[in-house]
């Protein structure tokens, strides 16, 4: 069955799946041969699937109609396939695709003014040729030099230099206030904890149970040997004289300052009123738990 039959079939729904594969399959030595023009670009591999996915753009566009055999059609989204894939992901560090328009043409009249002079252009001849800015060329010049990047890990001044490219990228985190923020919840978690001690046994475990080792009221209740409601009860009576000042007052200000603007789950005034537990509690308990384990 020749291309177009499978074309006319898949279009049409039938057996869709299967036949979409028998035209994968019969046109894998051209797709390969597309792929080949540009390895030197990117992985085969990755060009290949480029060229499948080109194949069933192709499948959608083509006029049965045209006369036109269908795999020559299929070649040009074959191309501008690859071609678009190798200009987003191409190079260890992405530039744009018109951005590449002006290195390509930057670099052209490099080659062409060297070929014609035997000399390199100066910035000045160069801004007159192109038409730009210094600013403006500065800016292409900066990202040519990007393109030619290999790889992050690859070394860079002298041999005896162990840094890398990698090495010179920022870093977008804040390493001070992300220090700071882990010493407030540590110590947030401690004075929790201290707190959580001074309870009654049985209300102290379940706590434990329900925010240290995130145990349903079912799970907790058998670990204890109670029932389920004296488990709920445990858990409120815990959370109430957690509130009161003389156990809040040396963790609630790290709370009510890091946890409460938080985006955490709403509670409601009908869960309040039922569990009286607010959600910045939850929360402190659960991140404390989570801390702990």
């Amino acid at each position: 069955m020749d291309n177009e039959q499978l074309v006319a079939r898949i279009r049409v729904h039938e057996y869709e799946s299967d036949n979409m594969l028998k035209l994968w399959q019969q046109n894998q030595g051209f797709i390969g041969k597309m792929a080949a023009r540009y390895s030197s670009c990117a992985e085969i591999e990755d060009l290949k699937q480029e060229g499948y996915i080109a194949l069933c753009e192709a499948v959608r566009h083509y006029d049965l109609a045209s006369g036109v055999p269908f795999i020559n059609y299929a070649a040009f989204w074959m191309k501008q396939q690859m071609s678009r894939y190798i200009d987003n992901c191409g190079s260890v560090v992405r530039i744009p695709v018109g951005v590449r328009g002006e290195i390509r043409r930057y670099k052209k009249i490099c080659n062409e003014y060297r070929k014609y002079y035997d000399a390199e252009p100066s910035e000045r001849e160069l801004c007159a040729l192109l038409r730009m800015s210094p600013e403006e060329l500065h800016k292409v010049q900066e990202n040519a030099r990007k393109g030619q990047i290999q790889s992050l890990s690859a070394p860079i001044g002298a041999d005896n230099e162990e840094m890398t490219l990698e090495d010179t990228v920022a870093s977008g985190e804040d390493l001070e206030e992300e220090c700071a923020g882990r010493l407030d919840r540590e110590n947030m978690k401690r004075e929790l904890w201290i707190a959580v001690d001074s309870l009654p046994a049985d209300q102290a475990q379940t706590i434990r149970c329900r925010y240290m080792d995130g145990m349903t009221l079912k799970e907790t209740g058998e670990r204890q040997g109670i029932s389920i409601e004296r488990v709920r009860q445990n858990d409120r009576k815990a959370i109430r004289t957690l509130r009161l000042n003389k156990y809040s007052r040396k963790y609630r200000g790290y709370y009510e300052e890091y946890l409460s603007a938080a985006p955490v789950r709403h509670v409601g005034v009908s869960s309040f009123q039922r569990t009286w537990t607010s959600e910045v509690e939850r929360e402190v308990m659960r991140c404390a738990g989570k801390e702990v384990r």
